[in-house]
Order: C-alpha cells, then sequence, then structure tokens
C-alpha cells in the first residue's frame, strides 16, 4: 500500500456535529430481522415539523455542520416524510445545515418532494437480492424497486444521491450485493457507500457471524469495478472487532472514505505518505459542500 501520486484518505466524525435524527422516534413498522429498530432508539426524536426545525436551530447555533434525517419504515419499506417537507425547506431556508434524507422505498412523487424540500443528499438502500429483501425485511417489493428510487432521485434532480450497500446483510452471507452495487454504478455517484451487518442483541440476527474483512473487501473491489469513477466509503454502521484489518484491506481494494477509523489506520495512512484530511459530519458529503465540516488539523 502506498500513497503514490498525492492520492488522499477522508476520515469522517459524524458526532456530535452532524447527528441522526428520527421522525418516528423509536418506532419502525418492519421490525427488521437485522434491526428490530434497535437503532432508533438511539436518535433524538423529531416527529413534529416544529421539533425538527426547533432542533436543527439548536445544532446550528451548537456548532453543527448538517444532520441526517432517517426513521423508522412503513410496512412499504419507506420513510413517512409526508408533512415535514416544509420543515426542510425551512432548513434549507433558514441555516447553513448540510441535510442527508434517508428516504426508503420511494416513487416518482415523492422524489419531486424530496427534491423541491432543497436536502443536499439523498441516502439510499441498495438490496441485490429479493430473498433477502422477503426473509430480512419483510417486504414484497422486487430488487428493480430500489432501483427506480434510485433513479426516481436523479432524475428530480437531488444534487447528491448516495447509494448504500450493507455486506452480509442476509444473515451475515454474501446475496445481491455485487447486483446492488451494478445498480449504483447506473448513477456514476460521487460517492458509494458500504455498510457491514452487525449481530445486534435482541435480534433475530444476534448470533450470526458478521461479513468477514475479506467479504467487505469484495465488496469494495466489486464497488471500483462497477463504478471507478466513484469514490468508496467505508460508512459508520459495521462491527468494530477487527477493524484495522478491515480499514487497511479497504484502502487496498481503493476506499478513500473512511467513517470513525481507528487511530492506527490514520497512523498507517500518515506513514504511507496520502494526504489525510479529516471532517466532522457524514461520508456522503458531497466535496463541493465539504468545506464546512473541514476540521483544521486536515494537511
Amino acid at each position: 500500500m502506498a500513497g503514490e501520486g498525492g492520492k488522499e484518505l477522508r476520515f469522517y466524525y459524524p458526532m456530535p456535529r452532524f447527528p441522526s435524527v428520527s421522525v418516528t422516534g423509536p418506532t419502525c413498522k418492519l421490525n427488521c430481522r437485522h434491526c428490530g429498530s434497535h437503532y432508533l432508539s438511539h436518535m433524538p426524536e423529531v416527529n413534529t415539523s416544529e421539533k425538527l426545525k426547533s432542533f436543527s436551530a439548536r445544532l446550528e447555533a451548537e456548532g453543527g455542520v448538517g444532520l441526517l434525517i432517517s426513521g423508522g419504515s412503513t410496512s412499504e419499506g419507506r420513510v413517512p416524510l409526508d408533512g415535514f417537507y416544509p420543515a426542510i425547506r425551512w432548513i434549507k431556508d433558514h441555516t447553513g445545515l448540510i441535510v442527508n434524507l434517508h428516504c426508503g422505498l420511494i416513487g416518482a412523487s415523492e422524489a419531486e418532494e424530496i427534491a423541491a424540500s432543497g436536502v443536499d443528499i439523498a441516502s439510499v438502500d441498495l438490496v441485490g437480492s429479493e430473498e433477502t429483501i422477503r426473509g430480512v425485511y419483510g417486504l414484497s417489493a422486487r430488487v428493480e424497486d430500489y432501483r427506480d428510487a434510485l433513479l426516481s432521485l436523479v432524475d428530480a434532480g437531488v444534487p447528491q444521491v448516495a447509494p448504500h450497500v450493507c455486506v452480509g446483510l442476509d444473515h451475515g452471507a454474501l446475496k445481491g450485493e455485487r447486483r446492488a452495487l451494478e445498480i449504483a454504478s447506473e448513477i456514476s455517484p460521487e460517492v458509494i457507500v458500504l455498510l457491514g451487518l452487525i449481530p445486534t442483541a435482541g435480534t433475530p440476527m444476534a448470533d450470526v457471524n458478521p461479513p468477514s474483512a475479506e467479504d467487505m473487501e469484495k465488496a469494495a473491489t466489486w464497488a471500483k469495478e462497477a463504478s471507478p469513477s466513484s469514490e468508496v466509503a467505508l460508512g459508520c454502521m459495521r462491527q468494530r472487532a477487527g477493524r484495522i484489518d478491515l480499514e487497511e484491506r479497504l484502502m487496498e481494494a481503493g476506499a478513500t472514505r473512511f467513517t470513525l477509523p481507528s487511530k492506527a489506520t490514520v497512523e498507517t495512512a500518515n506513514e504511507m505518505g496520502y494526504r489525510v484530511r479529516f471532517f466532522d459530519g457524514c461520508c456522503a458529503i458531497p466535496r463541493s459542500l465539504e468545506a464546512k465540516g473541514l476540521r483544521p488539523d486536515s494537511a
């Protein structure tokens, strides 16, 4: 591994300046096998427009960079954002915050509303196996429905559409990830985000083996093969055990963005001659907005 040619690595730290919030509080109609609403319980609840606006105003006053607006899903697999679009527009009109929106399985009309709200980023989960969609999410949706959601956001004019692929989503095994990454490549995104299944206590997948570092490396390689011009990011939702090996493997595979990296990985990057840049924010921030979160200790 070498930092030849002035190659850059970007390291991201979402908290406390780029928090995730939930428009449904801890509630999710799907109650998927891998999550069971567990992660929603850690997010601030902004289940009304006024709560979302006041949270955002306070966040900016405290030096915030932006926020991820997410929430639990309806039984159809989408985050219920109806009624929140005017509040999102208000955030964009009255603050300097970057807004990342996690929307789920949406259609063309919802994509138009998302674009009109002025969001900076739409984060879209992609699943490449209908067996996984049924067995993990409990949805009757098709792989094509995820593709349609992705393309509808691009067609509507959302500035940054960031495909997210969870490696090992189907009980820790690779199943459909390559197809999902091929779909992601259709929009030539600025960044493709890789996540890894986390076996979570209290869920049916509590005792499964998470994807190996080798499987994560395969996914990064597939992403670069399918979309050579896209950056590959290692997102925050992943197992922390064995993280040094994982991060170094992904560097080798061509990943250039890492969320919450180990200190050893940062030291290795410096030793290998990479230009290292640090950001307060999420790894899907487009380069056009990254100055808002750039830390002064960046190279």
